[in-house]
């Protein structure tokens, strides 16, 4: 039963879903938790979907966004809790990345590339209105990660709005690609230590990126070799950045050990962590903004 709550400034959404033991890989009955500011639990929202939530994103107008590759759906929530209908007219992929631009637009990336037994997909990003008014399809790069199936699962955008980086999570690279031009710009940055893997991204103002790398994360400037880590709780499964709404403070997701920490964007430091208990699904959370 869904019980969300009215959205109040600073309310946290996170990825919930109750996992089938059973399934090969992991999914489940969709799910959304909201939460209050200071963790309280406030509600609970049931895609009716089944599959597993890879993104969450609050847009301009207040409304709460879900991307589920498997189900092949995005379940939207308006600001007083109840599901609304957008996308109907985009193609039937498996989307599981997503940005909302400022004017309204979306750039939602294909999940996967090639085929694999129930899916398939060419790894493109498509720039659409709310909608489903497609307006432009980016031949984007992709390496299909380790199983070889993945596209575009990670996204940031410059801070000019020109340049999509984006990975194909568990593959080695960042990409870029010139939005204006239609134009691969290939990679901008390659893990080469082991395990030469990437995941999540998230861009900071001053043009640089966060990368998670599983145990840890990575602040780098596109084109260069070197970064600057910030140091983890155990675990391996640190795969999504997310910069807070004060864009001073960073979120960092453990997909494998269901926990959120929470640094500081300037020094790094670990301010806090919080397990939520959500392994396995914890793969995006999103804030309702303050100011």
């Amino acid at each position: 039963m869904n019980s969300l709550q009215p959205f109040a400034p600073g309310d946290i959404f996170v990825t919930a879903s109750d996992l089938d033991e059973t399934a090969r890989f992991p999914t489940g009955k969709g799910k959304i938790l909201q939460i209050a500011s200071d963790w309280t639990p406030k509600g609970v929202f049931q895609t009716g979907h089944t599959g597993l939530i890879s993104s969450l994103e609050v847009d301009r107008n207040g409304n709460l966004h879900a991307l589920d590759p498997q189900a092949r759906t995005i379940t939207t929530i308006d600001p007083e809790g109840h599901p609304v209908v957008l996308f109907v007219n985009l193609p039937q992929r498996a989307y599981g990345s997503m940005i909302i631009l400022a004017d309204g637009d979306f750039l939602i990336g294909e999940h996967m590339v090639g085929q694999i037994p129930g899916f398939s997909g060419d790894g493109k990003v498509y720039r659409a209105t709310a909608d489903g008014r497609v307006l432009a399809t980016y031949d984007t790069e992709t390496n299909g990660g380790m199983g070889g199936f993945l596209g575009v699962t990670h996204m940031a955008l410059s801070v000019d709005g020109k340049t999509l980086y984006h990975t194909s999570e568990t593959g080695a690279h960042v990409y870029a690609h010139d939005l204006v031009a239609d134009k691969r710009l290939g990679p901008v940055y390659t893990r080469t230590d082991p395990p030469p893997l990437v995941f999540g991204l998230a861009p900071i103002e001053d043009g640089s990126l966060i990368v998670a790398c599983g145990n840890a994360l990575r602040k780098i400037t596109p084109g260069s070799t070197s970064y600057d880590g910030f140091d983890l709780p155990e675990g391996r499964g640190w795969a999504v950045p997310v910069v807070r709404d004060d864009g001073r403070e960073l979120w960092a997701l453990d997909f494998f050990g269901g926990k959120v920490a929470c640094l500081d964007l300037e020094t790094g430091a670990l301010l806090h962590t919080k397990d939520l208990g959500l392994a396995k699904c914890l793969t995006g959370i999103a804030e309702v903004p303050t100011r």
